[in-house]
């Protein structure tokens, strides 16, 4: 009898372990970490006009303060925080933070090549817990770290500076990121501390040698090495459509997988490497942001040596990670989505947080946008915030400083 009761307890405790198992399995929150793959040659085969209201809820006008301080030149990267904006922009070549309704609060650092100064800055990034602003300055083979205050921190020195890039990862780390340019570099990113030891790294898979070396390179605006997402940093080298990030035990692991297809560059045609054959037509470029719901992917043609500046056109990707679906919006100069919400100039998702999207507009687009037929003729699904717009019309200056076009995403 005992025998009995033992074999029906075991088979038991397996059907319920099974089962267990079954919906472990079945569980899209215990999925969310599985590699996957994103058709983009299949959806950019179809195009839509997009209504900005099918991703978002709502839409925020923040414009900079204008004044002999804060004005802003060309921007290069703009990060938000629950209260700060930081703009990286050539105008008064340091990094400029604003509050989030858009009031100047300071410059960070100061202009210069001595302790404390810098003259240039390639990169920067914040570590938002910590209040911590990381600068990496162009070939002084320093990095500069600030606080949210404006006040310095430390200077950090290590060989990795050499490198393309470098951000602030995760607690006193630092990634850097540089693509083959010799054709012999074995690692495309490197997780560094920050006396710039080799931790872990993404490998490169593509070689050449010496006698292939060009001095042919391009650099996109709007392609994006890095980003940040679920408070992880996440990695997608120029040519390898794999996108990086941490997984749980802080290994950095392949996420998942853009599968260009046809559209895909050649190795042997990548632009630091020597090569006199044409590109293949339809060779895009990307950049990726992601959110809670949505990944988007910019894209265009790469320059070849006899582009068409005629012929050029940005298009944009988003892929809905609940339904496993994409959508591609009709190419033309400037991409986005249609803004049916307010009105406002089309949006093209540039910048992300988790809950977010963001793009910056100069005053003389915004102008030119509120002064045309498009404008005046939309029926916008909020009337009174396209009247805020009209006011604002009535004031606003070409050489006023740049606007920020904020999205709440569904």
């Amino acid at each position: 009898m005992k025998n009995k009761y033992t074999s029906k307890l075991f088979f038991v405790l397996c059907v319920i372990s099974l089962i267990s198992c079954t919906q472990k399995e079945t569980n899209p929150q215990n999925n969310s970490n599985q590699f996957f793959t994103i058709d983009f040659a299949e959806i950019i085969k179809n195009k839509n006009e997009v209504p900005l209201s099918e991703i978002a809820k709502s839409i925020e006008f923040i414009q900079f303060e204008t004044t002999t301080k804060s004005l802003l030149g060309n921007i290069m990267d703009i990060k938000l925080t629950k209260d700060y904006i930081f703009i990286h922009h050539n105008g008064d070549k340091r990094l400029t933070q604003f509050s989030r309704q858009g009031k100047f609060i300071r410059h960070i650092g100061i202009v210069g090549r001595g302790p404390k100064e810098y003259a240039l800055m390639r990169t920067f990034s914040l570590d938002e817990k910590n209040e911590l602003i990381y600068i990496q300055t162009n070939w002084t083979r320093k990095f500069l770290v600030y606080n949210f205050k404006g006040e310095y921190v430390k200077t950090l020195r290590f060989n990795a500076v050499e490198r393309g890039m470098v951000v602030w990862s995760r607690d006193n780390l630092l990634m850097s990121f540089s693509e083959p340019l010799v054709g012999n570099e074995p690692y495309v990113f490197i997780e560094h501390n920050e006396k710039g030891d080799t931790l872990q790294y993404v490998k490169n898979y593509i070689f050449w040698d010496e006698s292939e070396i060009s001095d042919f390179s391009r650099s996109y605006w709007g392609r994006n090495a890095f980003y940040r997402f679920d408070n992880k940093l996440h990695m997608k080298g120029w040519y390898n459509d794999t996108v990086y990030t941490y997984n749980d035990q802080s290994i950095i692991a392949p996420k998942y997988f853009i599968d260009l297809k046809d559209h895909k560059i050649p190795n042997e045609l990548v632009f630091e490497r020597q090569s006199t054959k044409p590109l293949p037509q339809n060779c895009y470029w990307i950049g990726v942001n992601e959110t809670s719901n949505y990944i988007f992917i910019r894209y265009a043609p790469h320059y070849s040596r006899n582009f068409d500046a005629h012929s050029y056109f940005n298009g944009c990707v988003f892929y809905n990670k609940t339904t496993k679906e994409g959508i591609a919006l009709i190419e033309r100069e400037k991409v986005g989505f249609i803004n049916d919400i307010s009105a406002g100039p089309n949006f093209n998702p540039l910048y992300t947080n988790d809950t977010i999207t963001f793009v910056d507009v100069t005053a003389m687009d915004m102008k030119l946008y509120l002064d045309s037929e498009e404008f005046k003729n939309s029926q916008p699904e909020f009337p009174e915030q396209k009247e805020k717009l009209i006011q604002l019309n009535q004031t606003l200056k070409e050489d006023d400083n740049h606007f920020l076009m904020v999205a709440k995403l569904k």
